[in-house]
């Protein structure tokens, strides 16, 4: 009978007890909330003091000067939808990285969806942090769960697999870049393991799919540095075939360049899916900014490449010819650049207003003396507004042009300026399509790209092969590859004006 009584007593204690922990709940809610809220995983830096500052405002004062020195108006293209960041320690790659926030800073950003290949973990698939948030010196940011279950469900690769982050470093530090230059915004954490080809794909697919029903809204960052510990000149040679074949879209031509070790990227699926999605957005690609642990802080026996690019959709304004008034100033302002570089070695403020010099378009600029090249350098695809590349490519002609020496201050009276504003470049199926006199040719194979100007194939007139076989050479290719499947032929027109 004892015992039945201590079993009633302590049965009323325990109910005495759950009714006062019911009661703490319902006449203090806000403290139950923060109870649950704290529960949510909050990922913290790992390598804060290491890779970057651990101090905030050491943090931020380095990020920020990042930032200014990158700043160069006009060279960010519009529409900037995905870019490629190194992941290396500040002092190596945060010069690099900068370009490609200044790139993509914009307003309206909620989502940034942080893609790269993991370093340290070992899975098979695409790992996903599903849930809490990350903590930087500068802060928090919270983790899109909502966004990260529909690319799991747009990819059946995608699995949550929140301890392939615990130790990464390639995501942690794109963060404080993120939050120095977009406000109030979400994130996405990929990582890739071991996957294959239809799992790069369907990432891809994924990718365009979140990208256009959310245009404007969110943003991709892949994590990727490149080559890693060649000689400094074989680095520069390597990464150089890379970023042709990023800027190129050509994920075939860069899975290839991988498997022959005649490229390199550790974030190498991270990047070809980005690449595959561009390409399946009808978008461009730009290459930013190169460097290599060589040029910052690092010697130059083992290098480390460090690329940044931007990912963009065409506005659909550009395209249409210049007006003569327009091609006249272009003209002034190539001459005026090309006499104040070569007198003085600095190039002027120039002050533009010309609607048709704003667009940005690809540019060739032709140095000639009585008819005969004295330096010919271009932008193959847009970089930035048309006047800027004009004023560039001037200055890299008459300087940079490896087959000639520097123009002198003597031969400016009689060189004569020609530019040559490109179309769009156009992939062929059929050399058919091929107009001699109309057209001009960009190929490419693997790693190796050549292009010749319309007016070339007209000044030496040449056929259809034999122009087709010029631009090969020009590519460092056998003059025949152009009949080999892999080889890619583009088209383009010009309008060419000189003085």
């Amino acid at each position: 009978m004892g015992d039945m009584r201590k079993t009633r007593a302590n049965k009323g204690l325990a109910a005495r007890l759950l009714m006062a922990a019911l009661a703490v709940c319902v006449l203090v809610p806000a403290a139950c909330g923060a109870l649950a809220q704290s529960a949510a995983p909050v990922r913290k830096p790992v390598f804060a003091g290491s890779f970057y500052p651990a101090d905030k405002v050491s943090l931020q004062t380095m990020v920020d000067g990042y930032l200014k020195d990158a700043e160069r108006v006009g060279d960010a293209p519009p529409g900037v939808f995905a870019v490629i960041a190194p992941h290396a320690g500040y002092v190596y790659s945060g010069k690099t990285a900068a370009y490609s926030y200044n790139a993509a800073r914009r307003k309206g950003i909620t989502t940034v969806i942080l893609l790269g290949s993991s370093h340290r973990s070992s899975f098979k698939g695409i790992a996903l942090y599903p849930s809490g948030s990350w903590e930087t010196p500068l802060g928090k940011v919270t983790v899109d769960s909502a966004m990260g279950r529909k690319m799991a469900s747009l990819c059946g690769a995608v699995k949550n697999n929140p301890g392939a982050f615990d130790e990464e470093h390639s995501l942690e530090v794109q963060l404080p870049f993120l939050q120095r230059t977009i406000e109030d915004f979400k994130i996405v954490p990929l990582l890739t393991g071991a996957v294959e080809r239809q799992d790069v794909e369907a990432l891809s697919g994924a990718l365009v799919t979140v990208l256009t029903q959310h245009r404007g809204k969110v943003l991709l960052v892949v994590s990727s540095d490149m080559s890693h510990y060649h000689p400094y000149s074989e680095a520069v040679r390597m990464d150089s075939s890379t970023l042709r074949l990023v800027a190129g879209l050509d994920a075939a031509g860069l899975l290839e360049g991988l498997a022959k070790k005649e490229n390199e990227l550790c974030g190498a699926p991270a990047v070809a899916a980005s690449m595959m999605a561009a390409s399946k957005m009808g978008a461009q690609a730009e290459v930013l900014h190169y460097t290599n642990s060589g040029d910052t802080a690092g010697d130059r026996m083992r290098v480390v490449g460090y690329g940044s690019v931007a990912f963009w959709q065409p506005d659909g304004k550009a395209g249409s010819p210049l007006a003569a008034a327009e091609k006249k100033r272009l003209l002034a302002i190539a001459r005026k650049t090309l006499e104040e570089y070569v007198s003085s070695k600095t190039v002027p403020e120039i002050d533009v207003k010309e609607p048709g010099l704003l667009e940005r378009r690809g540019v060739f600029v032709t140095l000639t003396i009585h008819k005969q090249l004295r330096g010919c350098i271009g932008y193959i695809k847009p970089v930035a507004p048309l006047y800027r590349s004009v004023m560039e490519m001037t200055v890299a002609a008459s300087s940079r042009d490896m087959r000639f020496r520097p123009v002198t201050k003597g031969e400016l009276k009689d060189i004569t300026i020609e530019i040559s504003v490109m179309s769009p470049l156009k992939l062929i199926t059929s050399v058919d399509e091929i107009k001699v006199g109309t057209h001009g040719l960009y190929i490419v194979k693997g790693g190796n790209a050549g292009l010749l100007l319309p007016q070339v194939a007209t000044q030496y007139k040449w056929g259809r092969e034999e122009f087709l076989q010029n631009t090969c050479a020009k590519a460092g290719l056998p003059e025949n590859t152009w009949k080999d499947k892999e080889t890619k032929i583009y088209v383009f027109s010009a309008q060419i004006f000189s003085e």
